[in-house]
């Protein structure tokens, strides 16, 4: 007996990169590191303008003897999630955020294939994060030099907070939780880097009305 259904042939990592990024273009959404089935596009594309803000957020979350993971997602100014990735890295020390003991439930893609992705993400967009040098520092470079600038909230938060009158310590470091706190948004609840993220650009849009 014959089996007349055809296996459909793997696609490579180059043919699979290029599938990501004309979903990407046209405004869709990945997540992990699986093309899905369908994707929350928009009507009009993602456009890419130096206008554009791409709000990120990185985070360490596994490290042992075998490898290092770290999570990265970018959401647009509209609140969509472009793009949260796990991601197989090379160091094998615990960089930044997360916790090395949790569990990774997909696998993670390799650096050179989330180092183009990033790029094409990341090009023309200003892109915003809580620490700017921190977080920009654990982006592929390419990514950060295809942006057409880095903002950090942390920063803008303090500026206008200094100038609104709003109390701030000067003994412990202003974590993001604090400064959603203060102007009295919900606090993020979760390390997941796609909802720290969101938290991000809400945040810097909620100083848009106050400035």
């Amino acid at each position: 007996m014959f089996n007349i259904f055809k296996k459909k042939p793997a696609k490579s990592p180059a043919q699979k990169i290029e599938d990501i990024i004309d979903i990407l273009e046209r405004g869709g959404v990945i997540r992990g590191t699986q093309i899905p089935v369908q994707t929350k596009a928009s009507q009009a594309g993602r456009q890419v303008s130096a206008s554009d803000h791409l709000y990120f957020a990185v985070r360490s979350v596994a490290a042992d003897g075998r490898q290092h993971v770290m999570q990265y997602a970018f959401v647009d100014d509209r609140g969509n999630v472009a793009l949260s990735a796990f991601v197989r890295s090379a160091s094998p020390a615990a960089l930044f955020g997360g916790s090395a003991a949790e569990d990774v439930s997909v696998d993670p893609m390799e650096e050179s294939e989330f180092a183009a992705l990033a790029m094409r993400l990341c090009r023309g967009a200003t892109l915003v994060a809580f620490h700017r040098v921190l977080q920009s520092g654990l982006l592929p470079p390419a990514a950060v030099k295809s942006a057409a600038g880095v903002e950090c909230v942390w920063r803008r938060f303090q500026a206008v907070a200094r100038r609104k009158g709003i109390r701030l310590s000067r003994h412990e470091p202003l974590a993001l939780n604090d400064c959603l706190q203060k102007l009295g948004m919900p606090l993020l609840q979760t390390d997941d880097a796609a909802m720290r993220a969101l938290a991000i650009r809400n945040l810097w849009r909620r100083l848009d009305t106050i400035e």
